[in-house]
């Protein structure tokens, strides 16, 4: 498998290889560069000794300072660059994996867990990867100061960089220590974020319960203040360890002055350089002691990823992305053959089963679909919509079998308002928008006072449910496709546009040929539909006329 440092190498070679080589080159010579400083500012002490340093001297180190500026600059930039075009590229691969999957899927991984691989993990990437970056051009000077030292004095070069080594382990091994409470203050503020929740949430009911709105200080104030206390002991051993990283260092610059003299009588010839690469050294390696443990996290991140991205690629349909399925004319007529589907735990053990369901639907026709909760009236919308796949049976349209390259045609003829529907504020594939049809629209649903439409999207979502699925019917009637589903569309609609959508606006979606399939309990109009059927325990019962 191989560690993190492996994993990343591998992700970087396939995804971003176009810059590696320029980038390695502009790192080399930014080390090469630092190196060239510290011999130029040696050279040009001497000279000053001697007499002067003269202006060869004074170009050269102008000219080495522009070279470790511009190629330091085109190393950050680039690889910043780079990074943000991996990231975006793992997100594509994600929402692609998404589209590829089915319903059933997605709602088995859940939203947190695709929202966890689409924000949190991308975004630990975007703050580590360029840091990582950073962490390798401060080892490539690290390499090339260790040259120059050694070069000065091999014995201070062995003394500075076993010392660097020594200081890092132990920051490292302290950074263990640090994580323990930094995940310990992480769970701290996750209490106060949860009390904070039941009192934002539950504000009606505290405001009615002054016994219960003291408790709930109490218990807030309990929180913070062990938040506060672990948070303060936290930053108090951080602080220690910050204090005790430079004190080390400071150590070094002693140990290069007092100790390598005792080991080397020409040290003294080079005591200045070679204290000064000490300080140069210093950071790097407190760089590279910050980063390294950020390897862990990134491996995490990518793993996380790409695990999620196997996942949804696992349970890929058949079903083209690109509409190169074969063309499905707007149907006239719909229906499930024998269908059947289960949901299932995970031990594939099954938990509801709908089927086998027969039905047709018409193009000019109402069908009301009724049944209690549980009966399977959504899985039903969902087997007819294509948005689950038939387990058993078939789904056809106009007597053709809709398989998974034919899908994404069929469905393109439907537009649904489901129980559970998302309302965006951007009229999203509407590309040939009526302005003046979708204000007359907003007009009779009653919402002019309400919303309007400004530069293909809606003033504002922030609604009450009627009036967000009112919104949501206009977004289906300017898509205007053969078949439009209404899963409870009326159920939180006041008595004046519940009676209008039943005598209005259903009949008016007939008289223009659509087919009009709606889940409902009205039974006070099932006179207006021209199909009325029960479903009950996944079945459909006898129609009712």
């Amino acid at each position: 498998m191989g560690g993190p440092f492996v994993i990343l190498v591998r992700l970087v070679l396939r995804e971003i290889p176009e810059n590696l080589r320029s980038i390695a080159a502009m790192a080399v010579l930014s080390a090469i560069a630092t190196a060239a400083l510290l011999a130029l500012v040696e050279a040009a002490s001497k000279a000053v000794q001697a007499g002067g340093a003269g202006p060869r001297l004074l170009l050269m180190f102008v000219i080495t300072v522009l070279l470790f500026g511009v190629t330091h600059n085109y190393v950050l930039i680039t690889a910043s660059q780079d990074v943000e075009r991996l990231i975006h590229r793992l997100r594509i691969g994600v929402f692609d994996a998404v589209r590829g999957t089915d319903l059933p899927t997605i709602e088995r991984l859940g939203r947190a867990a695709l929202e966890g691989a689409l924000t949190q993990s991308t975004q630990t990437l975007a703050a580590s990867l360029p840091l990582l970056v950073v962490a390798t051009q401060q080892g490539l000077m690290l390499v090339f100061l260790a040259v120059y030292l050694a070069w000065l004095s091999p014995v201070a070069c062995l003394l500075a960089f076993g010392f660097a080594a020594i200081a890092v382990a132990t920051r490292l091994a302290r950074m263990r220590i640090l994580g323990r409470d930094m995940n310990n203050a992480s769970k701290a503020e996750d209490a106060v974020f949860e009390g904070l929740t039941d009192l934002l949430d539950g504000f009606k009911e505290v405001r009615l319960s002054r016994a219960r709105a003291a408790a709930l200080r109490r218990d807030l104030v309990g929180r913070s203040a062990e938040a506060r206390r672990i948070n303060t002991a936290m930053k108090a051993k951080w602080g220690w360890e910050f204090a005790l990283l430079q004190a080390m260092f400071f150590v070094l610059i002693g140990l290069m002055v007092f100790a390598v003299p005792l080991f080397t009588q020409s040290f003294h010839l080079v005591v200045v350089p070679a204290v000064t690469t000490a300080l140069f050294i210093v950071g790097p390696v407190g760089t590279l002691a910050h980063v390294v443990p950020m390897l862990a996290q990134t491996e995490n991140a990518l793993d996380t990823i790409e695990t999620m991205r196997q996942r949804l690629a696992a349970t890929s349909t058949d079903e083209p992305r690109d509409g190169s399925g074969p063309a499905v004319a707007a149907p006239s007529s719909i229906a499930l053959r024998d269908a059947g589907f289960s949901y299932r735990d995970a031990d594939g053990r099954p938990l509801f089963a709908v089927g086998p369901l027969t039905v047709e639907f018409r193009a000019g026709e109402i069908a009301f679909v009724t049944g209690g909760n549980g009966s399977g009236k959504s899985t039903m919308l969902r087997l007819l919509t294509g948005l689950v796949p038939l387990e058993t049976g078939t789904l056809c349209a106009d007597g053709v079998p809709i398989d998974g390259s034919r899908r994404p045609n069929y469905r393109d003829h439907i537009s649904a308002v489901f129980s559970d529907f998302h309302l965006s504020r951007r009229l999203l594939g509407i590309e040939a928008l009526d302005g003046e049809r979708a204000g007359a629209l907003i007009e009779r649903m009653g919402m002019a006072d309400k919303v309007a439409l400004r530069d293909g999207a809606f003033t504002t979502v922030a609604l009450s449910a009627g009036q967000r699925k009112r919104l949501a019917l206009i977004v289906a009637e300017l898509e205007d496709k053969r078949i439009i589903v209404l899963d409870e569309w009326a159920a939180d609609q006041d008595p004046h546009f519940r009676r209008a959508f039943y005598e209005e606006l259903l009949p008016d979606l007939k008289a223009r040929g659509k087919m009009v399939i709606c889940v409902t309990h009205d039974d006070r109009w099932f006179h207006v539909a021209d199909r009325v059927h029960h479903m009950n325990e996944g079945r459909f019962e006898e129609a009712k006329a």
